[in-house]
């Protein structure tokens, strides 16, 4: 009984730090409300109906990946990506289905943190920090969209993800540079608004948005779902751009 006990205690123990590694609640909100402003009409319908099924697949992503290898997360991403367009031709309930959404979502959030990378050893240390500093200036944090072209993506999900994150090193030295200006530490409380730290910041929302609603429109479309009403959608032939 005692052993079975210590078991369940190192389990949890192991569990416990994987929430420790992730967005706070209200930057995760944010960046999903700016998802589905993006997304085609009838999928925006459809996964608002059932945003409390998106937002727990999104949460199991963040939360469950956390402190995941990158390339786990990656690995994790192509498999949505692989299972989402069956889940049409097998019937699923649709809850089912904005809850894969969401776990996608929420790995390319994960994805698009500079933080998260390898490398220096002092990121790692910043982490939880720099994710308590976007929660404060999410008020005044502007979230943009990349477009549907800049770059696109045509198909394979985790071979977009690995171009995309070919500069992430770059913010991360970015955000260290705030952090140890002159070697030590100081606090993320002396950063200004125009500072490194900002403009990632801003950067990283504007990104993960992006990536997921790319992916999204993606996916949606390889379910042959309704693409009208797309804002800012393009597509082949049209000869106008599409907006909210």
């Amino acid at each position: 009984m005692i052993q079975r006990a210590l078991r369940g205690a190192g389990v949890l123990l192991l569990l416990a730090p994987l929430s420790l590694f992730a967005y706070g609640p209200k930057t995760v909100q944010r960046m999903t409300d700016a998802s589905l402003r993006l997304a085609p009409a009838a999928l925006r319908s459809a996964l608002v109906s059932y945003k409390t099924d998106l937002d727990a697949g999104v949460s199991e992503s963040v939360e469950g990946y956390g402190s995941a290898p990158r390339g786990e997360v990656l690995d994790a991403l192509q498999k949505e990506a692989d299972t989402i367009p069956g889940l049409f031709t097998a019937r699923a309930p649709f809850p089912a289905v904005a809850r894969h959404f969401g776990r996608a979502a929420g790995l390319i959030f994960l994805l698009n943190d500079p933080m998260m990378i390898g490398g220096d050893p002092r990121a790692l240390d910043v982490r939880l920090d720099y994710y308590g500093y976007i929660e404060r200036k999410l008020p005044i944090l502007v979230v943009t969209f990349d477009g549907y072209d800049t770059p696109p993506l045509h198909g394979d999900v985790e071979a977009y993800m690995k171009h995309r994150l070919m500069t992430e090193k770059r913010y991360q030295a970015a955000v260290l540079f705030c952090y140890f200006p002159h070697g030590r530490r100081v606090s993320s409380e002396t950063f200004d608004d125009r500072s490194n730290a900002f403009g990632v910041a801003q950067l990283v929302l504007s990104h993960a948005v992006s990536d997921t609603a790319k992916t999204w429109l993606y996916l949606w479309k390889s379910m042959d779902g309704d693409l009208s009403a797309t804002p800012f959608y393009r597509p082949k032939g049209s000869d106008c751009l599409k907006g909210p």
